[in-house]
């Protein structure tokens, strides 16, 4: 018995449908590609610096006066972030209006905003400021619209006579001239004890004012202004 052929219509239709199907694959395939390589370009803008750097300098400046200067072991820059991450060792130098040095700042991580120039420190922060008041704690921040350093954690601050406040919560000018610790436990004139219960809630107490002529009262505000 003779076998008839397939005709050529029916090849030509048979071709047709396969290249249209494998068209078909290929366009998917490629959307699918394109797709994983947005999100992963979307990812990888957020997640990986645009710049880093090692054992260099950055500055930041305010109508061409020089505010800050921030010397670190490694740096990465987040543009779309307006973030400068620092870490393995920060310093920074701070300066007037005037252009002028007013105090030194050594911690083991940084963090610069370079939109608002608002910096932060974290770990083991030490504050030395050119009167030679000294101030350390875990974490700080120089809040640059108001032109305050400021703490919400344990700080410790010596003064120039040597009179040692503890606390919590902080707040100074870029001096370290006139601050205020929120919550106060230390000794102050060499020696007197401020030893403070914080458990006894409800209990009005006054901030006390202090300068170097007046006795320190108890209190759970402690003030100093120059």
């Amino acid at each position: 018995m003779e076998m008839k052929r397939p005709s050529k219509k029916y090849f030509a239709f048979f071709l047709i449908g396969f290249i249209f199907i494998n068209w078909i694959f290929f366009f998917i395939i490629i959307g699918c590609h394109k797709e994983e390589n947005k999100k992963t370009v979307k990812t990888d803008n957020f997640s990986f610096p645009d710049q880093e750097g090692w054992n260099s300098i950055v500055t930041t400046t305010t109508d061409g006066v020089l505010n800050a200067v921030v010397r670190y072991g490694h740096m990465q820059r987040f543009k779309r972030r307006k973030v400068v991450e620092f870490d393995k060792g920060v310093e920074i130098d701070f300066y007037n209006e005037k252009g002028e040095h007013t105090s030194k700042l050594i911690s083991k991580k940084g963090k610069l905003n370079e939109a608002t120039n608002d910096i932060e420190a974290f770990g083991n922060v030490v504050v030395v400021s050119d009167s030679g008041i000294n101030l350390k704690t875990e974490h700080l921040w120089w809040d640059n619209s108001i032109e305050k350093v400021v703490s919400d954690e344990f700080v410790t601050i010596t003064t120039v006579d040597q009179d040692t406040f503890y606390g919590y919560g902080f707040e100074s000018d870029q001096y370290l001239d006139n601050w205020v610790i929120r919550k106060i436990s230390g000794k102050a004139r060499k020696g007197l004890k401020l030893d403070i219960d914080f458990s006894k809630k409800g209990q009005k107490t006054d901030s006390s004012l202090v300068d170097s002529t007046k006795d320190t009262e108890h209190s759970d505000s402690l003030k100093i202004d120059k």
